[in-house]
């Protein structure tokens, strides 16, 4: 019964192909214009995608410029004021002839929170070599300085002479640089209206 069905129901069907018009399927036409309809479909999902990667690229590219921007002047701020805190430790303390429990109750507290801090980051290696080369070499050199001196190793004169010297260089040198070097990548977010110093202003306020 159900086929008898089928067969009566499909019968209208059958007559309706066999009577309809196919000869658009044979014109030149109607299949140029289908395919270009699917190249048109083919290039737009294309470009789409293209477009996408483009801007996912430029939100990376952003994105590191600003995190690097905060991570080097976080790491000028740092040693700027550890070399302020320096230089008045030594013209209190280091360059006197005190006593060594004198010199060890004064030892400078300097922070090194964000040097050590950039262990961690992913960013730290995107950070010019100069700079972590200088300041390696600062810190390691300062923290001889001050052991020497508070064994009397060496005396206050020329203990003083060669920790001016690491300060000097690290203030006329190093942090101009270091400075010019974050100031270029906020000119180059500027470009896209990031304005990493206006947040820097208004966290100082």
């Amino acid at each position: 019964m159900p086929m008898k069905v089928l067969s009566v129901l499909s019968r209208p069907v059958k007559e309706k192909l066999a009577h309809a018009d196919h000869r658009d399927l044979t014109s030149s036409g109607f299949w140029i214009g289908h395919l270009l309809m699917i190249a048109a479909t083919i290039a737009g999902v294309y470009l789409a995608a293209q477009a996408g990667l483009q801007q996912a690229i430029l939100f990376d590219d952003i994105t590191s410029k600003e995190t690097n921007y905060y991570l080097r002047q976080s790491l000028y701020d740092e040693v700027n004021t550890n070399v302020e805190i320096l230089r008045k430790y030594n013209e209190e303390y280091f360059s006197r002839g005190i006593s060594v429990q004198e010199l060890k109750q004064n030892n400078p507290k300097i922070s090194r929170y964000v040097w050590e801090t950039m262990k961690y980051s992913p960013n730290t290696l995107e950070t010019p070599s100069y700079f972590l080369s200088e300041i390696q070499n600062f810190y390691r050199n300062v923290d001889d300085l001050i052991e020497k001196r508070e064994k009397f190793t060496y005396g206050p004169t020329y203990a003083t002479k060669l920790l001016v010297e690491q300060l000097d260089n690290m203030e006329k040198n190093v942090l101009p640089k270091l400075a010019a070097n974050s100031n270029k990548l906020a000119d180059e977010l500027m470009v896209y209206n990031v304005d990493v110093r206006e947040e820097k202003d208004i966290a100082s306020e």
